[in-house]
């Protein structure tokens, strides 16, 4: 690899970690530089701006989330591959709040993602259709497929956005309520 890929990684896994640690109220170019060990100057040449460090986050955070749910792959038992990438998806939450904030509109506040972000968005968002209408990978999943897939994304996002505001639920009765809801929606009939 050569020195300037290793500086542009350096910086990227320095952002990376203080995004994990302390949120997108805490990246600053600064801050990066600083972590990564390179001047600001640095930054600026390998990124441009700080709004391009985000930007590349927000596509590896898309990245890391589809490739996970991917993972579950077809199954002859579709309820359980959704159930599968429902608990994947909480997962990611778990582990990656921080990051989850800021791929999902709840973090920086002065971040809009780009052309490519929202793309990387889309492509995850579309591994999650394939699970749900239990196709191998690259398949172009129907239009039920994405309905499904649409309703309970935005579900399972719906309970992480209030989480934060339920007080007496314990995490695994939490969970179970988020899952239940997926059932819900697998097993309900679509409206005529």
């Amino acid at each position: 690899m050569d020195d300037s890929a290793n500086q542009r990684d350096r910086i990227e896994a320095a952002a990376q970690a203080i995004l994990q640690e302390s949120g997108a109220s805490a990246l600053t170019v600064r801050h990066i530089a600083e972590r990564a060990g390179v001047s600001t100057m640095g930054v600026y040449n390998y990124f441009g701006s700080k709004d391009q460090v985000c930007e590349r986050l927000y596509i590896a955070g898309f990245e890391d989330l589809g490739r996970q749910v991917s993972e579950v792959g077809p199954s002859e038992n579709r309820e359980a591959a959704i159930f599968n990438s429902a608990r994947i998806y909480l997962d990611f939450y778990r582990r990656n709040k921080h990051r989850y904030a800021l791929m999902f509109g709840m973090g920086a506040a002065d971040y809009e993602p780009g052309d490519s972000a929202r793309r990387a968005a889309r492509k995850s968002f579309a591994q999650l259709a394939a699970v749900v209408g239990g196709l191998p990978e690259g398949a172009v999943p129907g239009r039920e497929d994405w309905q499904l897939a649409l309703k309970i994304w935005a579900s399972t996002h719906g309970f992480i956005a209030i989480k934060s505001h339920m007080t007496g639920i314990s995490e695994s009765d939490w969970e179970a309520l988020v899952l239940e809801s997926v059932r819900q929606l697998i097993t309900a009939r679509p409206v005529q």
